[in-house]
């Protein structure tokens, strides 16, 4: 700053000399003529004064012009600069409008993926309700034809049951034809043969006509009694969808092979009052009759005690679906189960209540089935919202139940199960007794194996901390008398899980 002022000064400077140098001489000129002077010295310096001032006056212009000149040049040299800082922005903004553009397509191949998957999902979705729809029905029914005329009538629905026939073995050991719908499949007989020899699910997929075939033999003491044949159009026929076809042919065919042996049980019931009635009017044969009527009952009793192992298989086979989406819950109702039933044990409940806490320990998550997979299998912590998901699961599996009034305790229990006894549960916030004492046991067992497990977001905890972190939340979230029995069990080493 204070070197361009010294600049400008002697600018100054230099411009007031040549300005005094031209006006020097005029000056002798005006006094030549006012005072009338001759002196030769007054021309000499005139002279020598004009010479000077045109010799300044030439190096100043000289000087103000070649600053003027770099002046200009600096100034070229600068538009030069924003010329070709223009043109790197120009470039610069022509890239990124061919980016967005190439963007949008991307955004817009991303939405119509999104769509596609969420029409697959939508269809996925109304397949499953089809599914529980149908189960709920099926379990409702006790002979083999009214379960295929109820099949038949999905035709039309999501499931689109084209093909379903019966083969039962009768005394003879001759598998016959017992009830069928629609038209013989080709594959049919092939297939029959396989799953009755093989004593295994035989099926076979037609990508072409999105056909899946399925043979599933219904096995008795490790013995092939019947099969039941199913050919479904499917929507959707991909690998990773075949495991719940197959899980719906499955129970169907136990529910076929259950009606077959109330109908023969029924039958038998039928020839036993038919013999009743004849011992009373011979008495000679009474002796026989008695002892036909004690063969059957025990026969009875053995057909009974399979109908009770088959309704737990079915309730097994319900808690199992749940694993097909949550890898990570492999297990888990049976570990669950364990638990309770021993903490019912020290309790001292009848054995009516552990019958049903039996049940609602295979049935507690099945609710899960109306969770979305991604968030059931997610690795990172959940989402607020996607936490809100998780917590409807305790409601949508009392719905799936709702409908079979002798499961009404159960349904209770699955309902309450994530409640806590501080009241700060869900889904109503129950607390204290208000809260089934089934559930509370529930909701103790569940903790412990969830802790002790792999989960997509941790690694499962040491035995020991699971148990310091019940005891830390005995009062609050669990029941203290319920935690305090679990405690008692492992000190007294009666169970090989603690």
């Amino acid at each position: 700053m204070k070197l361009k002022t010294q600049k400008k000064l002697l600018r100054r400077s230099f411009e007031f000399l040549v300005i005094l140098l031209i006006c020097f001489p005029l000056g002798i000129q005006i006094s030549k003529l006012f005072w009338k002077l001759k002196n030769p010295l007054f021309e000499y310096l005139q002279l020598a004064s004009l010479s000077f001032a045109v010799f300044f006056f030439s190096i100043f212009y000289v000087l103000r012009y070649s600053a003027v000149l770099k002046r200009y040049r600096l100034s070229e040299k600068k538009q030069k600069l924003i010329i070709n800082k223009l043109k790197e922005e120009k470039e610069t903004i022509e890239k990124g409008y061919i980016n967005s553009i190439q963007m949008n397509k991307e955004m817009t191949s991303i939405v119509k993926r999104l769509i596609d998957t969420q029409r697959v999902l939508k269809q996925k979705n109304e397949w499953l309700r089809s599914f529980f729809e149908l189960t709920t029905e099926i379990l409702s029914l006790s002979d083999a034809y009214e379960v295929i005329k109820l099949l038949g009538s999905f035709e039309s629905k999501n499931l689109g049951f084209l093909r379903i026939s019966v083969y039962f073995n009768n005394q003879d050991n001759v598998f016959k034809h017992l009830c069928y719908f629609g038209n013989k499949d080709p594959d049919e007989e092939l297939l029959l043969k396989k799953a009755r020899e093989d004593v295994n699910i035989a099926y076979k997929m037609e990508q072409k006509d999105n056909l899946l075939k399925i043979a599933v033999p219904m096995i008795s003491e490790d013995k092939c009694e019947g099969v039941c044949f199913f050919t479904i159009r499917c929507d959707f026929l991909e690998k990773e969808d075949i495991s719940y076809y197959i899980s719906i042919c499955n129970f169907i065919t136990i529910a076929i092979k259950n009606s077959i042996y109330y109908s023969n049980l029924k039958k038998q019931k039928l020839e036993i009052e038919d013999l009743y009635e004849k011992s009373t009017y011979v008495n000679e044969k009474l002796k026989e009759t008695i002892e036909e009527l004690n063969k059957s009952k025990v026969e009875l009793e053995k057909k009974n005690a399979e109908i009770e192992r088959f309704f737990y298989e079915i309730i097994l086979c319900l808690s199992k679906t749940i694993e097909y989406k949550d890898v990570y819950t492999k297990g888990h109702c049976e570990r669950v189960q364990s638990i309770a039933l021993k903490i019912a044990d020290e309790l001292g409940l009848s054995e009516d209540e552990k019958d049903v806490l039996k049940v609602a320990c295979l049935l507690h998550d099945i609710g899960k089935i109306g969770i979305k997979e991604e968030i059931l299998n997610k690795k990172e912590p959940l989402l607020p919202q996607e936490y809100e998901e998780i917590k409807k699961h305790p409601l949508i599996g009392y719905n799936i139940l709702k409908d079979l009034d002798f499961m009404e305790r159960i349904q209770k229990v699955i309902l309450q199960h994530h409640e806590r006894v501080d009241g700060k549960g869900y889904p109503y916030g129950l607390k204290d007794d208000e809260i089934d004492l089934l559930a509370r046991i529930i909701s103790v067992a569940d903790a412990y194996d969830a802790m002790t497990s792999d989960r997509p977001y941790r690694r499962a905890f040491a035995k020991d901390e699971a148990l310091k972190e019940l005891q830390r939340c005995a009062g609050s979230q669990f029941d203290k008398n319920i935690v305090e029995k679990l405690l008692s069990l492992a000190q007294k080493g009666m169970v090989m899980f603690l």
